[in-house]
């Protein structure tokens, strides 16, 4: 994913300060950020605000309240990074972390252009209740992920009996906006090396990103 560098309005440093953000991407990212982010601009933003990521919780400090954080991790010229999408954000832009600041580290000015690449990660792969055609004795009840897209591998849908939610289930995650081949070796050959593969993969199409989702389990022993 290409961005280019901009200036943002300098409101990171505060939050990134926080010890409650901080420890939660320390834990979830494996990033203790430096009290700043790297701001660039992409039209990419929109998109990346309807996919689910790494989710940095929200708390209450001194009667305020701090919102939830979305995140995605990536790498900018091998430094590990992740770009933050704050829950409450209005900006235009996004954000990156990365314990280093990238603006020094890699000498960068306004008006940069520089290459994001997305990595693997894991995540929840939320499940809804939807009602999916009709039979005589009335709806037929499946449950399906969130975002609610077409998913090509599933042709029919799948009966349930009651109304009870099933469990969210973990999934591999790998955002792209390039060779769909070379993203799944990319994804698969991470999954190896620490999960098993319980179901066939899921290519979502966003537009201008794509996403491929494999659902995992954690390898015995």
């Amino acid at each position: 994913m290409m961005g280019v560098v901009i200036s943002g309005k300098k409101k990171a440093r505060k939050f990134m300060a926080m010890e409650e953000y901080k420890r939660q991407f320390k834990d979830k990212l494996g990033i203790n950020p430096y009290e700043g982010t790297l701001n660039v601009a992409t039209p990419y933003k929109k998109i990346l605000e309807k996919i689910d990521g790494v989710a940095i919780d929200g708390f209450k400090k001194n009667g305020k309240s701090y919102g939830k954080v979305k995140c995605f991790p990536v790498r900018i010229k091998k430094l590990k990074a992740a770009i933050i999408i704050p829950e409450r954000s209005k900006e235009d832009y996004i954000e990156i972390i990365s314990k280093h600041n990238l603006r020094e580290r890699l000498n960068l000015k306004d008006g940069d252009e520089i290459k994001i690449d997305f990595v693997p990660f894991v995540k929840v792969r939320k499940k809804m209740l939807l009602d999916c055609g009709e039979e005589k004795n009335g709806k037929i009840k499946i449950y399906y992920e969130e975002p609610l897209l077409k998913n090509p591998l599933i042709e029919e849908c799948e009966e349930r009996k009651g109304n009870k939610v099933l469990p969210s289930r973990i999934v591999a995650s790998l955002i792209f906006d390039g060779n769909e081949k070379q993203s799944f070796k990319k994804l698969v050959s991470w999954i190896k090396k620490r999960y098993s593969i319980m179901y066939p993969p899921v290519l979502i199409d966003y537009g201008s990103l794509k996403e491929w989702q494999i659902e995992i389990k954690w390898n015995d022993g």
